[in-house]
């Protein structure tokens, strides 16, 4: 939560240097008009494109939550086999979604994000791998330790689509919280060693988790 904050602050930083460089551009414009009209308009067009990205990358979340309630609502239909669409696309169990994967890096933060599941062979992909990986190419380099490394590990997955996961893996209980502290450090501890080395993790089933027996 801290760190996507930091983050998220940073990406507003990104975008206050490109007005203060297009402002900078605009007060040169008497010195060399072509260099300085190059800078400014060039420096604007990132400042939007990073508006752009920090919006989508909002609005992914909302999407991806609502496609979650929408697979949790009609898990029960879906594995009967029942005739249903969701964003105008035939949902099976056999059906796979595919994310692609943005990289922000500022000095020593480095932050990852995703854009929205898209349903894989039947919604084009195209423009949200491009944007995925430009926003990365962008910014993802300028981190220590991760930028560099998570970058082209990005940069790859969104060439690939190789995040890809199938509706009857999401439509499983949930996991359930280890019992015991030592369970507890083991899962965090093998959580971060995931996100360090940027492996697609098994799939985390979203339905509601299944109680632990007690001892």
């Amino acid at each position: 939560m801290i760190g996507g904050l930091v983050a998220f602050i940073a990406q507003l930083g990104a975008i206050c240097f490109w007005l203060y460089t297009a402002v900078y551009g605009l007060n040169r414009i008497s010195e060399n008009r072509g260099a300085a009209i190059l800078m400014c308009s060039f420096s604007l067009f990132m400042a939007a494109a990073t508006v752009y990205c920090l919006r989508r990358k909002y609005q992914w979340v909302q999407e991806d939550r609502r496609l979650k309630e929408w697979l949790i609502a009609n898990a029960e239909k879906i594995r009967n086999r029942h005739v249903l669409f969701y964003r105008a696309q035939r949902i099976t169990l056999e059906t796979e979604l595919v994310k692609h994967h943005l990289v922000f890096s500022a000095l020593i933060i480095s932050s990852r994000s995703q854009t929205r599941w898209i349903i894989k062979g039947k919604e084009s992909r195209s423009w949200n791998a491009l944007a995925a990986s430009l926003y990365t190419l962008v910014y993802g380099w300028w981190g220590f330790p991760f930028g560099i490394y998570w970058t082209f590990v990005a940069l790859y997955k969104n060439l690939t689509g190789s995040t890809v996961v199938r509706v009857q893996d999401l439509l499983k209980p949930a996991p359930g919280k280890p019992v015991g502290f030592s369970k507890d450090f083991q899962s965090r501890f093998e959580r971060r060693i995931r996100t360090g080395l940027f492996i697609d993790g098994e799939p985390v089933g979203i339905l509601p988790a299944e109680p632990v027996a007690k001892a």
